[in-house]
C-alpha cells in the first residue's frame, strides 16, 4: 500500500490531484490511501482522509510499503523512524504551497544523504515511484557533536554581529 499524506499544515492539492490522476489512469496499480489536509481537491480513484488522529496515522505509516509526500522535516523524519522508502514532492512558493522554498533545499538535502527519493515536478511522480520500489533509505546516523559545533558557530557568529 502507498500512503500519501501532506501533513497538517496547509493543503497540497497539486500533489493530491497528480497521485489521484495517476490511480485513474491506472498508472498506479498498489492500493493507495492518502491524507488530504484542508485542500480543496477530493480524490475520486482513491480513499483518503483530511485528518487521521495520531494512532490512525502510525497504523497507516506502519502498514505502507512506500510513502509519498510533501518533503517536510516531521515526516521525512518520521519515515526514516520507520525504515519507509519515501518520495517527496516539494511545496513550492509559486503554486502559493508554502510562504517559500525552504522545502526545496530540505528535500534536496536528504536526496543527498541518500534519505529520501524527490520528484522536482509533479510529471516525475510516476518514474520516481518506479524507482521507489528498490530504494533503500540510507539510515540516519545522529552526530550530536557536530550539530553542538554548528550552533555554537552560529550563536558566536550572531553576537559578533550585534
Amino acid at each position: 500500500m502507498i500512503f500519501v499524506t501532506v501533513g497538517s499544515m496547509f493543503p497540497f492539492d497539486r500533489l493530491i490531484r497528480s497521485v489521484d490522476e495517476l490511480v485513474g489512469q491506472g498508472v498506479i496499480t498498489e492500493p493507495v490511501i492518502a491524507q488530504i489536509g484542508d485542500g480543496r481537491y477530493e480524490p475520486r480513484h482513491m480513499p483518503f482522509e483530511r485528518f487521521l488522529a495520531k494512532p490512525q496515522y502510525d497504523q497507516r505509516m506502519a502498514e505502507a510499503r512506500v510513502l509519498l509526500a510533501h518533503a517536510g522535516a516531521g515526516t521525512i523524519a518520521l519515515a526514516l523512524a520507520h525504515h519507509k522508502p519515501l518520495l517527496v514532492l516539494p511545496r513550492l512558493k509559486r503554486h502559493r504551497e508554502h510562504v517559500n522554498d525552504h522545502q526545496l533545499a530540505t528535500a534536496r538535502k536528504f536526496e543527498q544523504l541518500g534519505h529520501v527519493l524527490v520528484a522536482y515536478d509533479e510529471r516525475d511522480i510516476a518514474a520516481k515511484l518506479h524507482e521507489l520500489a528498490g530504494f533503500v533509505p540510507r539510515a540516519r546516523q545522529a552526530d550530536p557533536q557536530r550539530m553542538a559545533r554548528r550552533i555554537g558557530a552560529f550563536l558566536s557568529a550572531l553576537q559578533a554581529s550585534r
